[in-house]
């Protein structure tokens, strides 16, 4: 099978372009940018930490880093029991937290089918499939919140056995050679695992719910029913994952020179919250266009729109009506 990656990007930017353009309507942009933001709460922004462990500091420094985390848990025991009211409400604060993180989460998920539905359907509506498209985003919810947690013990795990083995490589003597095979296999395993869980997450956006929404399916049944494609054209897939990093990276580089061109003005602008994914709204529905379009290649029973007939042999990329 001829899979192809130009032209289903070619062809979720003409489908952006119609449905944003043709004719441009303010009042649609503005809802259907609400949708796309709560659609991608938790895929913007970012941030770089250069702490205790930043390259500038050597192997030596792994037993005082040891010692120093002991002595800032046993002070925060400390002042907890210390301060019984304080560190309650603390904990609250923690729980609150949480609540909202989950709170969020669950509105993104719902979301997501919100934003896929606008898009497919060219209208910028949020209560009506709020309602309709519910269900989906629950099951949604409850799988994110799993895979999270999930991944989260993972890395706990991981991190615990990558760090250990960097403890007995520092240590020196007997145990630096146990602690250094250690440290590179944990090492190269957080690096492995890493790597499969974004793959996982971005099928998920990518391919699997757009077939919750074409199907009706719930996010396993949709996995089901995705996996045998995803057996049988692992490569391309995986290639499908290069080719968005490789153009998000290229639409980084492009608002960050327009930011500095326009004396980080721009930059200020896309980094607001709601307001820079409406700026970028024809870059979230190219995207989310994306996904279904490549799939559709596969099996035209896949399309979200009207398909043009496949050649013999051939597979069909979706074409909508503009």
């Amino acid at each position: 099978m001829n899979v192809r990656f130009v032209e289903p990007l070619q062809y979720s930017w003409r489908w952006a372009r119609e449905e944003l353009f043709h004719p441009f309507d303010l009042g649609k942009w503005l809802v259907l940018g609400f949708a796309a933001w709560l659609a991608y709460l938790f895929h913007g922004g970012g941030y770089n930490y250069k702490g205790t462990f930043g390259p500038e500091r050597n192997v030596g420094d792994f037993r005082h880093v040891t010692r120093a985390a002991g002595h800032a848990v046993n002070a925060i025991l400390d002042r907890f029991f210390a301060h019984p009211v304080a560190g309650t409400l603390i904990l609250l604060g923690g729980l609150l937290a949480l609540a909202l993180l989950l709170g969020l989460l669950w509105v993104s998920s719902r979301g997501k089918f919100v934003f896929l539905d606008d898009v497919v359907r060219n209208r910028a509506e949020i209560v009506e499939p709020w309602k309709r498209l519910g269900h989906l985003g629950d099951s949604l919810f409850l799988w994110r919140l799993g895979f999270g947690a999930v991944s989260v013990l993972v890395a706990v795990v991981l991190m615990g056995s990558f760090v250990g083995g960097a403890v007995l490589f520092a240590a020196g003597d007997r145990l630096s050679f146990v602690g250094l095979i250690l440290a590179s296999f944990g090492g190269l395993l957080v690096v492995v695992t890493g790597i499969a869980l974004v793959c996982v997450a971005l099928w998920t956006e990518n391919f699997v719910v757009p077939m919750m929404y074409r199907f009706d399916l719930g996010v396993l049944e949709a996995w089901h029913h995705f996996l045998p494609w995803l057996r049988r054209y692992l490569v391309h897939f995986i290639l499908f994952i290069l080719w968005v990093f490789l153009l998000a990276v290229g639409l980084v580089t492009a608002v960050v020179l327009i930011g500095l061109m326009t004396c980080c003005i721009g930059l200020i602008l896309v980094a607001l919250p709601y307001v820079g994914t409406v700026i970028l709204l024809p870059v979230w529905v190219t995207y989310r266009m994306l996904g279904p379009a490549f799939l559709a290649q596969f099996d035209p029973s896949f399309s979200l729109v009207p398909v043009e007939p496949a050649g013999h042999g051939e597979p069909a990329v979706a074409e909508g009506e503009g």
